[in-house]
């Protein structure tokens, strides 16, 4: 017989968070294809923003690992209650994942989390450690 099990039940066994609370990249991308199923499912939109680093020629480097947790918290006061924040690719890039959001709201939601999120950020760590920061 095969029951169904609720997605967080379901993670259980995949969930892992750090000390910061944010997920790691196996549970987070779980949590991905939750919410992408929820989606098709309740006809609700979410957005994903991803925070990382680059290197003099663009590519994607590792987050110091002092910044990190300060990223991570940062994320945390942007979001809601409903969303979630892990990493999307362990120590090099930081999501955070926003939940059940209506079409007309996405640009707006997602614009208004940005500017909260790299205002916070700023605040932390210096103009100069985020010079080659990205928020997508």
């Amino acid at each position: 017989m095969v029951t169904a099990t609720r997605p967080m039940e379901a993670m259980a066994s995949v969930a892992s968070r750090s000390e910061s609370g944010a997920y790691n990249e196996e549970a987070f991308r779980h949590l991905l294809a939750i919410e992408s199923k929820r989606s098709q499912h309740s006809g609700r939109y979410w957005q994903i923003i991803l925070v990382h680093w680059t290197d003099a020629q663009g590519g994607i480097v590792q987050i110091n690992p002092d910044i990190a947790p300060k990223v991570i918290a940062a994320s945390f006061r942007s979001v809601r209650e409903t969303d979630y924040v892990g990493w999307y690719r362990d120590g090099r890039i930081i999501g955070a994942v926003l939940t059940v959001l209506a079409k007309e709201a996405m640009t707006q939601v997602a614009t208004r989390f940005k500017s909260h999120l790299e205002e916070i950020i700023l605040g932390e760590i210096g103009i100069e450690e985020t010079s080659h920061m990205r928020i997508l």
